[in-house]
Parts: structure tokens; C-alpha cells; sequence
């Protein structure tokens, strides 16, 4: 039987309903946005949820089940960095850490949907205490969020940063900075410096940045620690491998992570512990997996972080945070 020929309505109307598909595709813009909502949702969710006696790895399951209850999937483990802790601090697998009356708490939050990242954090504390050295860097990011600019310099918002967190009294954590954002890749070649005298890199339209900066008690040098590897990414490049264990592990980290930075936890609840354990080592040893170990100021030291994402407009940042 011959198909039926369409009336001019109905081709018009086919017509009408592919430009709708079309209008209803979402812009990067709108995606980062609504990663953005995701992330800040979390983070004063978590926020609330943060006091003594709770263990870091309840914060960070909570966080994971939250990312994937908005359909989305994380950018990088939640951290929970505390105290001299500056950063790449998530809970391992089985992890005891419990939050102490007169902790000083980094909360890091990375959401990312379709590969538009969301990046954020903030500071919480259990007494009054240390309302100083939370501030500093609270005033320091959210000053940058308002006057960072297309056609700027990174560098320049170094110089603002380090005055305003010096201001208080503290040090910026140096080796640590602002990063631009590109899809799939949460550490792009672009930084903000925490620290002032550097020209740093102009800032274009359309790109995305997160404002992150530290303030501390110590020295403001960070140190990694080697004994605390509790996330790791995909290295560029491909690497022969040996055993069935690291393959799985590769697998899995470049299809449903994307080869963005992973909690070990997450392999060993997907794997389970000897397959995960066993993979991530053959891995390490060929040079497979780029290593985020514990970053650390001196032992004495207490360290503040807040940090926001922006979107560089003709008019202006927009903070998807």
C-alpha cells in the first residue's frame, strides 16, 4: 500500500515541532547554572548537617547520593579538609574520621551536568573562635566574584586577594589558586593566583572560573602528604597494562567518570576492595593515575576556604554558585 501524502498542514506543523526541540536545547550557560543549584544546594545542605560527632564519610555519601538524585554526577569528591588540611581530602573507603568541637571544616563541592562544572566550598567552624580566619577568606572570594572581569588579568585578583585575607592577619595558602573551568576538566590552563606581583592570564568572554581562596594560620605553604591518596584521575595518554583489575579500574574511570578525578572509595564500592586495591596500584606504577595526596600546611595551622563559580559575560560575571 502506496504511504499517504501529507497535507501542507501537517508538514507544517513536523516543521513547528523540530524548531521546538531545537529552542528547548539547553545552552552551556543554562547547564552551568543548573549545576550550579545542584552544588550550592548540597553544600548548605551539608552545612547544617556538620557538627561534632558526624563522620566525614557521611558528608561525602551524602553528598554522592544528592548528585545523584539531581540526575547529575560529581566533578570531583567532596572535600572535607580540617584543619591544617588545605585541600583533596574525601573520606576512603571505610573511613572513621569524625569532626571535633574546635575543627575548623572545609566543605569542597563539585557538580557537573553534561560536563559543565559547578565548583564551591565554604568554611564552618563549632565555636566563635575562629570567625576571623572564616571571614578573611569569605570576603576575599566573594570580592573577586564582583570585580573579576573579561579583558582582566588574573593576577590583578591575586593582588585584591592577598590583601584583603592579610588584612586580617593570615596568609594565603600560595601553591593553591582559582582555576578555569572547561568541560570535562575541572583544572583548566587558566589560574587565579592567591597571592599578589603575578600577571596571570587575560580573561575572556564566555569562559568559566572558580574563585577559590584560602586563608591560614601558618605558613601558607602547602605540602603534600604521601601516606593520604584518597583520589586520583586518569592520566593523558595510553598505558599497556598487566592484570584484568587495572583494566576494569581504567574502564571505569573513562566511562562513567569521564577520566575527572575519583574518590578511591568509589572504585572499591564498584570493584570491591582487593579487585580496586590491586588495580589502582598496577595503575600508579605505570603512571597511569594523576595523584591528588592530602595538601597540608604546618601542623599547628588552621586553614579557611570559600570558593564560587562565575561565567564571564560582556556585562559582567554571572555566579552560577
Amino acid at each position: 500500500m502506496a504511504e499517504e501524502k501529507k497535507t501542507k498542514e501537517e508538514v507544517k506543523e513536523e516543521k513547528t515541532e523540530e524548531v521546538k526541540e531545537e529552542e528547548i536545547e539547553e545552552t552551556p550557560l543554562e547547564k552551568y547554572k543548573k549545576a550550579g543549584e545542584v552544588a550550592k544546594s548540597i553544600l548548605q545542605h551539608l552545612k547544617g548537617m556538620a557538627k561534632p560527632g558526624i563522620k566525614a564519610l557521611d558528608l561525602c555519601e551524602t553528598a554522592d547520593k544528592m548528585i545523584a538524585d539531581a540526575g547529575m554526577k560529581p566533578a570531583f569528591p567532596l572535600n572535607v579538609a580540617i584543619n591544617n588540611h588545605a585541600a583533596h581530602y574525601t573520606s576512603p573507603w571505610e573511613d572513621e574520621l569524625v569532626l571535633k568541637k574546635g575543627d575548623v571544616v572545609k566543605i569542597d563541592c563539585g557538580v557537573q551536568y553534561d560536563g559543565f562544572i559547578a565548583d564551591t566550598a565554604l568554611t564552618v567552624a563549632f565555636d566563635d573562635v575562629h570567625n576571623d580566619l572564616i571571614k578573611a577568606s569569605k570576603e576575599a572570594t566573594e570580592t573577586a566574584v564582583k570585580v573579576i572581569r573579561a579583558g582582566g588579568y588574573t593576577g590583578k585578583l591575586g593582588d585584591l586577594i592577598e590583601n584583603i585575607i592579610e588584612g586580617y592577619g593570615f596568609t594565603t595558602v600560595k601553591d593553591l589558586s582559582g582555576h578555569l573551568l572547561l568541560p570535562y576538566r575541572v583544572h583548566g590552563p587558566k589560574s587565579i593566583p592567591n597571592v599578589a606581583g603575578r600577571k596571570g592570564n587575560l580573561i575572556l568572554q564566555d569562559e568559566v572560573y572558580a574563585i577559590e581562596t584560602f586563608a591560614s594560620t601558618g605558613s601558607g605553604e602547602s605540602h603534600q602528604d604521601r601516606t593520604k591518596l584518597y583520589i586520583v584521575r586518569l592520566a593523558d595518554g595510553r598505558f599497556p597494562l598487566r592484570t584484568d583489575s587495572a583494566k576494569q579500574v581504567r574502564r571505569l574511570l573513562e566511562r562513567e567518570y569521564h577520566r575527572l578525578p575519583v574518590a578511591t572509595r568509589w572504585i572499591y564500592k564498584a570493584l570491591g576492595p582487593a579487585k580496586a586495591k590491586m588495580g589502582i596500584r598496577e595503575l600508579s606504577n605505570v603512571g597511569a593515575l594523576y595523584q591528588y595526596h592530602v595538601l597540608s600546611d604546618t601542623s599547628e595551622a588552621l586553614i579557611s576556604q570559600h570558593e564560587h563559580t562565575v561565567y564571564m559575560t560582556p556585562e559582567g560575571p554571572i555566579q552560577t554558585t
